[in-house]
């Protein structure tokens, strides 16, 4: 079984007790930040990983950092600590945001510019993805890419919308190659 499918087993259990239990903000808000400390500790991560450094050690280094979270939180990576399942936690808190995310019906997407979108862009973006989606809101994470010399390629929900000029450039060039 992979990686992904078995973090993604471990964020629906913790979803579906945070849910039964009426704590699905307070969970959220100790996942969100659990991934941010993922994302920017590279030494925390190596650390979950490392198979030199003990379960004990691990279990009881993360309940000092993570006392402030809810027991529920914790118990999940005490769970997750026992199985030597603790390097799967940052897919896991990927896996969690993705099922509260569906929960909510927000919808995430990413559009690569060649500039930073104005305010009325970003306005417009967010439309055009609740209105193919149905979402009732877009969280819109913002790509600044020069190579794409002009215009906006949006991705959403497994769907490319590519308006670039590098790739309009590029499709002529295929065409010129084919004549």
């Amino acid at each position: 079984m992979s990686d992904f499918r078995i973090a993604s087993r471990y964020a629906k259990a913790l979803f579906e007790q945070a849910v039964e239990t009426k704590s699905l903000d307070a969970v959220e808000s100790d996942v969100r930040h659990l991934m941010s400390v993922c994302e920017e500790s590279r030494d925390f991560v190596l650390f979950l990983n490392s198979p030199l450094i003990k379960i004990a050690t691990k279990k009881e280094a993360m309940q000092k950092m993570f006392s402030s979270y809810t027991e529920l939180t914790r118990s999940a990576l005490m769970i997750m600590a026992d199985k030597f399942r603790e390097g799967l936690i940052p897919g896991m808190t990927q896996a969690f945001i993705a099922l509260v995310n569906k929960y909510r019906n927000i919808m995430t997407a990413e559009v690569t510019a060649a500039v930073a979108l104005n305010d009325a862009d970003v306005k417009t973006v967010k439309s055009y993805v609740a209105q193919k989606t149905g979402a009732n809101e877009v969280q819109l994470k913002q790509v600044i890419d020069a190579e794409v010399i002009g215009g906006i390629n949006i991705v959403f929900d497994g769907k490319i919308y590519d308006s670039t000029v590098s790739n309009q450039l590029l499709k002529i060039k295929k065409d010129l190659q084919i004549a």
